[in-house]
């Protein structure tokens, strides 16, 4: 219980997917968020809000952008789920989220990978682990719809 992977075929270049995940306007419009930063960029604190209706409207969160290799690798670190609880995590240690794009027969395949669930708050772990497990799921199949609806 220490890494969720995704993968999911996008039908569409790796430079357009890249721009999905890394462009921050359409970041934003496929992940369920808003931000008033103008761009992602390695070592930027990005605070987001999310659109998503229900528990989740309009509560912040952070993402710490680690890498961005062009058209190849996207990766934050972020406190996962830090909605879910009053509790101060400033302490805590935060997940690794990355994405992974490679050229694939029709398309580009993304890879989702967070880790570091075993280094959490251990009242947090399960709770945590589960939501994002879902989420993830969410997220890839969002990101799919993103690429369907632009046809």
């Amino acid at each position: 219980m220490n890494q969720i992977e995704r993968k999911t075929l996008i039908r569409a270049p790796r430079s357009r997917v890249w721009q999905a995940i890394t462009d921050i306007r359409q970041f934003c419009q496929w992940f369920s968020t808003e931000s008033a930063e103008p761009a992602f960029r390695p070592g930027a604190h990005v605070l987001l809000i999310s659109t998503h209706p229900g528990p989740y409207y309009k509560m912040e969160f952070f993402v710490d952008i680690v890498e961005m290799v062009a058209e190849h690798t996207f990766s934050w670190r972020w406190h996962p789920a830090s909605v879910l609880t009053g509790e101060d995590l400033s302490k805590e240690p935060m997940t690794l989220v990355v994405f992974r794009l490679e050229d694939a027969q029709g398309g580009t395949l993304v890879t989702v990978t967070e880790s570091g669930f075993d280094q959490l708050f251990p009242s947090r772990i399960t709770q945590v682990f589960g939501a994002n497990e879902a989420g993830w799921k969410h997220q890839m199949a969002a990101l799919e719809q993103h690429f369907n609806a632009a046809k």
